[in-house]
């Protein structure tokens, strides 16, 4: 079911004007069940008859959009469709104008559309003139409820845009309403200029970026809410509770949640209230993670009994309700899940109390990082990386046998136009989104792709896809090969190389062993998916060429430099990031005396708790790096100690917040999507014992 007649329409002269929100409404009576189909390039939230009903739209590439269609009831419908179009750079959309297409159906006959039955109205109860929620998201969000003019129209245009429309094919995401019934704690604020605090606590922004001159933004929640100190007075306070001026309450969902805020409130005089919100912090001090975001929604309320929900989601565990001015009765607290259903899903069965909790929290953060694309985190960026998705993708499918979002991810950069700020052939290394600083690509993630697009071929039953990827890895390798020196290896790849968060992050140039490892892969992959034989001669030749250059005997070291006579010479830096890079892609053979070290010291000294234990090779990070010993480890046969080491990395993220996180150490996003593959190694691990 397509569009019929649903023109693309915004406000006239604002689609090319930075965090614009309007509010589109239209009624229809429905002699029978009926749908609402919604596309556009802005952010809405539609509401049938007062109750809400969904948040979109499903994010795609540039110059198209995908088509959400919603079920409408038998009978009256009034509908209002709030979208912002936030027309600036980012990393979770693609930088074009604002417009909404909806239309109204019942059978085949159109009841309504956009550019006909439609009217909107621009109210000033969001204010548009704030900071950025994050460099990678839009805008914060400062409602003013003393301003509400729904009933002044504003003047639409149908838009002159090129875009196709295609389908959905990742799943609704699961709205459910998850309250606390007690505030952790309630105490009192008072102002201290010694309290150290940061006024953009997001990242820095590049010219052109999209942001408000400092001058034009008039509130700033989240500086006030750093410079305030908190004295706890009670614990355990039981909602509904009275919050006057310079009072606060903490509450606690207890385990990290995704969605959009909710909040139920009395006010009996004007009232300012901010909500400031954490993934965690220890103790009864609330703190903001320790991560580059603007966690806070204000309200300006006047008189009156109010039930609020944010415009956007957002991912707490703990939420601080501050009482800047006013007084006001908190009802209730909550937030609304926007999250992948996890309704029909079973998860593996462990005799491992430890071993389940991780699984859950496995599979809540998958779900929480795959409601229209594979995401990182659902907090910072809600962006589309690739190589994060090598691994969220595995777990969809261990999850439900389907890949029905990565159907659209991989769609998506297929798609993908090219842009001037990025070399012929490559593509970006997150999507939809804008290249940061002028044109950063990450090489190695683009080999990710590549073999992602070959699992997703061979493994996950989609054969009929291959010639789909062609032009997209083709001119992959014809990028890479630019770079082959006379030995056949990659050398001085521009962009933001990248092996893994670790030391190994400086050894990257000239010829780095890790990539050419991938690289290896990547053309072995390229051979299975289209039988190319000449990819699998240079995959060999690669292989062995690297494993020569890189092993000293014990282990691999990470790089090698061109001197001045422009002889190339091996460093004397290595990672055991790279050793698991060999062990994965450079064919070796880990039982033979050759490498028979190298094995010893990947089964008894690398561990998560490895405690400075053989520094020669310099320790994993997180990302990649932990994750690789994994896929080792299972690929080694070591499902005991795959086990082992997923305890022992993932056990306290689990217990803290019901979810996995990018770092092991405290900071960065608490629920990242690419950790979810715990569980699919859980799984692997488990079979190989059976």
């Amino acid at each position: 079911m397509m569009f019929l007649k649903a023109k693309p329409v915004w406000i006239r002269n604002r689609e090319r004007e930075m965090n614009v929100y309007a509010v589109f409404c239209v009624s229809a009576d429905l002699v029978a069940p009926g749908q609402l189909l919604l596309a556009g390039t802005a952010f809405y939230r539609v509401s049938v008859n007062g109750k809400f009903l969904a948040f979109g739209p499903a994010r795609t590439a540039q110059n198209y959009v995908r088509q959400d269609i919603l079920p409408l009831p038998q009978g009256p419908c009034d509908i209002r469709i709030e979208a912002c179009g936030y027309y600036c750079h980012s990393l979770s959309t693609v930088f074009q104008p604002s417009f909404l297409m909806a239309e109204v159906r019942c059978g085949e006959q159109v009841l309504a559309y956009t550019g006909r039955d439609f009217q909107a109205y621009t109210p000033g109860t969001r204010l548009q003139k704030v900071e950025r929620y994050s460099m990678q998201r839009h805008f914060t969000e400062i409602w003013d409820y003393r301003q509400e003019n729904d009933s002044i129209p504003a003047e639409l245009a149908v838009q002159q845009v090129s875009h196709r429309v295609f389908p959905r094919n990742a799943p609704y995401p699961a709205y459910e309403d998850r309250e606390v019934s007690e505030a952790m704690c309630c105490g009192s604020l008072s102002f201290d200029e010694s309290l150290p605090y940061k006024t953009r606590r997001y990242s820095s922004t590049q010219e052109g970026w999209g942001e408000f001159a400092q001058e034009e933004i008039l509130h700033s929640p989240h500086t006030w809410i750093q410079r305030q100190k908190q004295t706890v007075c009670k614990h355990h306070v039981s909602l509904p509770t009275t919050l006057g001026a310079g009072k606060y309450a903490i509450l606690d969902l207890e385990q990290i949640e995704t969605g959009f805020l909710t909040l139920q409130t009395q006010t009996g005089e004007e009232t300012d209230v901010v909500v400031g919100f954490t993934e965690y912090f220890s103790g009864d001090v609330f703190q903001f993670t320790n991560m580059n975001v603007h966690n806070v929604v204000e309200y300006f309320l006047p008189e009156g009994r109010w039930k609020l929900q944010s415009f956007e989601p957002y991912t707490l565990r703990f939420a601080i309700v501050a009482v800047k001015t006013g007084q006001l009765q908190l009802d209730g607290f909550g937030i609304k899940t926007f999250q992948f259903d996890l309704t029909e899903v079973k998860l593996p069965e462990v005799d491992d109390p430890v071993l389940t909790e991780i699984c859950r929290a496995a599979a809540r953060t998958f779900a929480h990082n795959a409601v229209d694309i594979y995401m990182d985190c659902p907090s910072r960026e809600r962006a589309g990386w690739l190589c994060d998705s090598y691994f969220t993708a595995k777990t969809e499918y261990a999850l439900t046998g389907k890949t029905k979002v990565e159907d659209d991810f991989l769609e998506n950069f297929r798609l993908f136009p090219g842009s001037p700020l990025l070399p012929k052939g490559i593509l970006p290394e997150c999507y939809p989104g804008d290249p940061p600083k002028g044109g950063e690509f990450i090489p190695q993630w683009t080999m990710w792709y590549i073999l992602e697009v070959e699992e997703y071929i061979h493994k996950r039953g989609h054969e009929d896809m291959a010639e789909a990827f062609r032009e997209s890895i083709y001119g992959l390798l014809s990028f890479y090969r630019q770079y082959e020196n006379a030995d056949g290896l990659l050398e001085k790849l521009p962009g933001w190389n990248f092996v893994e968060w670790s030391i190994a992050n400086q050894w990257t140039q000239d010829v780095n062993y890790p990539t050419n490892f991938l690289y290896a892969q990547v053309l072995d992959c390229v051979y299975t998916i289209y039988g190319d034989e000449f990819c699998r001669r240079r995959s060999q030749e690669v292989r062995e060429k690297a494993v020569a250059q890189s092993f000293n005997g014990t282990y691999f070291m990470d790089h090698a430099i061109r001197d001045e006579e422009g002889v190339l010479r091996l460093q004397e830096h290595s990672s055991e990031a790279c050793q698991y890079y060999a062990v994965l892609f450079a064919n070796i053979d880990l039982n033979s005396q050759r490498y028979q070290r190298l094995r010893e010291l990947i089964l008894f000294v690398f561990s998560p708790d490895r405690g400075g234990k053989f520094p020669e090779v310099f320790e994993v990070n997180a990302f990649i790096g932990a994750y690789l010993r994994l896929e080792a480890l299972l690929k080694m046969g070591e499902g005991e100690l795959v086990l082992s080491d997923i305890r022992s990395f993932f056990g306290k993220m689990s217990e803290q917040t019901g979810t996995l996180w990018e770092y092991r150490q405290e900071k960065g996003s608490k629920d990242h999507g690419f950790a979810s593959y715990a569980l699919v190694a859980i799984d692997q691990a488990l079979k190989m014992s059976k």
